[in-house]
């Protein structure tokens, strides 16, 4: 039978290659539960903190970014050529052609691509309570898990109609995220939290990390039963 799939965005100026390598020990932990499926941004640019030394381009590179602009306020993903498009409908398209598997049933993003995480959760809520059907398939993520995470979600088509109306809608779908009390992202995870995600729905597990996934013993386990843990949540629900 096939597992339940997770959809796994890396940061920026890394790559899914480095993102996997990242979360081989918590995909281990997990194997019998889930399967971690990586996707890879569509722009490229120079490497992202705590890449290097370690992860060298000549291994791991070219180091991608989910933004084509560096620009903070540029959250839309949009790129030119052909890829000039909606970059969260670009997402949902990557997830569509990665063809049959196991239901879909979260989106996990590290530092900048938690903002990819954010921008699908929105867009499928906005579409839901709009009536509208994407088109590209029956993907209908349960919850989001944000690691290290800073700034807005990844504007949609969707969602920028809303923001002209003022704010961005708080995110309702169950949300899980991960903050590092050693972090230089760790004020601006807080304010993503807070502005972003309804702190009805939202869990939050705090480790005394710099900007790193877990590697620990104790975190790695503490934060595998947080994800099942999240998955359960979603079954139990009506």
């Amino acid at each position: 039978m096939a597992r339940p799939r997770i959809a796994c965005f890396h940061g920026g100026g890394s790559t899914s290659k480095i993102y996997e390598y990242q979360c081989a020990r918590l995909q281990e932990l997990l194997r019998p539960d889930f399967e971690f499926v990586y996707f890879e941004a569509p722009f490229t640019r120079s490497a992202g903190p705590g890449v290097l030394p370690f992860f060298e381009e000549e291994s791991f590179g070219p180091y991608k970014t989910w933004f084509k602009s560096e620009d903070l306020q540029d959250g839309s993903g949009y790129g030119s050529g052909e890829s000039a498009r909606d970059g969260v409908q670009r997402v949902w398209e990557m997830m569509r052609d990665v063809g049959e598997g196991g239901e879909w049933v979260a989106a996990m993003g590290f530092s900048q691509g938690s903002r990819v995480v954010g921008g699908l959760l929105l867009d499928q809520q906005l579409r839901a309570k709009a009536g509208l059907v994407r088109g590209d398939g029956d993907v209908e993520l349960k919850f989001g898990v944000l690691c290290m995470g800073s700034g807005a979600p990844m504007i949609s088509a969707m969602s920028r109609v809303d923001a002209s109306h003022g704010e961005l809608e708080q995110i309702s779908i169950p949300t899980f995220h991960l903050h590092g009390l050693k972090d230089a992202n760790l004020l601006p995870g807080r304010k993503q939290l807070a502005t972003y995600y309804d702190p009805q729905t939202t869990k939050l597990m705090e480790i005394d990390y710099h900007h790193a996934m877990p590697w620990n013993r104790d975190d790695l386990y503490a934060f595998a039963k947080f994800l099942r843990d999240a998955y359960s949540a979603t079954q139990s629900r009506p």
